[in-house]
């Protein structure tokens, strides 16, 4: 399946690019948009050099692309994905696809008027042991008491130096087009403590876990947005976190730290219920020789007796990987289960939303 790139930066080397040139029985790269001539100089590094480099989306579509892949900065995503779709092209965008509720309305407007479906980029739905995790919360919700979220993110350039032909980018303050689109999503009232939380340790990190929760929730009647306990912010903006509680039930706390010493990314949830406990451990997304682990431990309290599973994944088949191999069935037709989509995007912002504005 033919598609462009649009946006050749830091997340499209350091994972769609050398899981597009590892699938070529599913993807080829027509042509990529981009600006920057150091990125597009990266590009004969990472072996797409005979690639067209086009100026917009129309352009891509006469050089043969029949999709779209969007990994340029969050806060373009509004205006690239609207391109894209009006020159009739399908789109699987990285996260967050908005954090602005106004601009997922418009690009759902969009959708609706083109006919072309736009996927979301969770990648982690798409790794085989996250699912069999949701899937395990799902059958247990009428016993769920607790659902937790933990993560040490270096959030630091040495995590994908190695993956990067160029120098990566050191954290930094949000350049100015960002600071004024979170400005609008969270409105004239929000502090730049909100904001910034907002677009980095809530919208940038711990989206991602929102969304999975609201995958086990899904059909239950259990929301998180109207839902939120409170939501604290400490050290300087590095740590975040927000408790939910959906039902009488049931809680769900979810923290994100910023920690540059941690030279290793270490993500851990966990789903409590009446007769077990199930948590799941994931390696760094950048990462491909390491796994998603899940253990489940279960006990009868009359028999006495306890059960412990063990369930891993191959490396190297990563959430990247699948989610590429999962759009390219549904770009030619043959795929037999939706991707996220704007829906998931929309019901996820609304609660890291509320959060940002609950932050002090």
């Amino acid at each position: 399946m033919p598609v462009v790139l649009v946006g050749a930066g830091k997340v499209a080397h350091a994972a769609h690019l050398r899981e597009v040139r590892d699938l070529p029985g599913e993807l080829r790269l027509a042509a990529v948009v981009e600006t920057d001539p150091r990125h597009v100089d990266a590009l004969r590094h990472s072996g797409f050099g005979g690639v067209p480099v086009c100026g917009s989306a129309e352009e891509a579509v006469r050089a043969g692309a029949r999709g779209a892949l969007v990994c340029t900065p969050w806060w373009t995503h509004r205006e690239v994905v609207a391109e894209c779709l009006a020159a009739g092209l399908p789109v699987l965008c990285e996260k967050p696809v908005s954090l602005d509720p106004a601009e997922i309305d418009e690009l759902t407007a969009a959708e609706r008027r083109t006919g072309l479906p736009v996927a979301a980029g969770y990648m982690k739905r798409h790794d085989p042991v996250v699912r069999l995790f949701v899937d395990h919360c799902r059958d247990r919700l009428d016993q769920a008491r607790r659902f937790t979220v933990d993560i040490h993110d270096p959030n630091a350039p040495h995590q994908v130096a190695h993956l990067v032909p160029y120098d990566p980018p050191p954290f930094g303050p949000q350049p100015p087009r960002a600071r004024e689109a979170l400005a609008r999503a969270l409105g004239p009232g929000s502090t730049g403590a909100q904001r910034e939380a907002y677009a980095r340790g809530l919208g940038g990190s711990l989206i991602h876990q929102v969304n999975l929760v609201h995958a086990a929730l899904a059909g239950s009647g259990r929301e998180l947005y109207g839902s939120l306990l409170h939501a604290d912010l400490w050290a300087g903006g590095a740590g975040v976190s927000c408790r939910w509680r959906p039902d009488e039930a049931l809680v769900v706390d979810l923290t994100h730290q910023r920690l540059p010493g941690h030279r290793r990314y270490r993500e851990a949830l966990e789903f409590t219920a009446e007769d077990g406990v199930a948590t799941l451990t994931l390696p760094s997304p950048w990462a491909r020789d390491e796994a998603a682990t899940l253990t489940v431990e279960s006990w009868d309290a009359g028999r006495g007796l306890a059960e412990r599973r063990v369930h891993t994944a191959e490396p190297g088949h990563t959430g990247f990987r699948r989610q590429l191999m999962a759009w390219a069935r549904q770009l030619s037709g043959e795929g037999d289960t939706a991707l996220p989509g704007l829906a998931d995007v929309r019901q996820d912002a609304r609660a890291v939303r509320e959060a940002a504005l609950r932050l002090r």
